[in-house]
């Protein structure tokens, strides 16, 4: 199991993660950190723990536009999908019907030929 110092707000915070995982944690953290200082910034020195709940609440607005504009481009993809299948849908059948026509004249011309050869 690996192990990182993360420095948030000017205090150490020993976590333990995954092997192979350090890095991520250590960027993620440094992200915290970013976040709890510009907030510390804006409001001042106002406690560390009200400091990680604002900074918390910032980035799980983020998060949550973030996944909100995913939905919308994913159903804006999925209806432009259904859109492309509607009109490969229309287009395949009619050129099935297209091809029943043609097939049908020349199974009409074919009985024609075949009177004329028999008369």
């Amino acid at each position: 199991m690996g192990k990182v110092s993360l420095d948030i707000n000017g205090r150490k915070y020993a976590m333990g993660c995954e092997d192979g995982e350090e890095d991520r944690l250590l960027r993620l953290g440094q992200k915290l950190d970013d976040r709890v200082s510009q907030m510390a910034n804006q409001f001042g020195q106002i406690g560390d723990l009200r400091l990680l709940v604002m900074a918390g609440i910032t980035l799980m607005d983020e998060v949550e536009d973030t996944i909100e504009n995913v939905d919308l481009r994913v159903d804006a993809r999925a209806a432009g999908l259904r859109k492309e299948r509607d009109a490969a849908t229309l287009a395949s059948a009619k050129s099935q019907a297209d091809a029943a026509k043609a097939l049908s004249a020349a199974a009409e011309r074919i009985a024609g030929l075949a009177e004329k050869l028999k008369g």
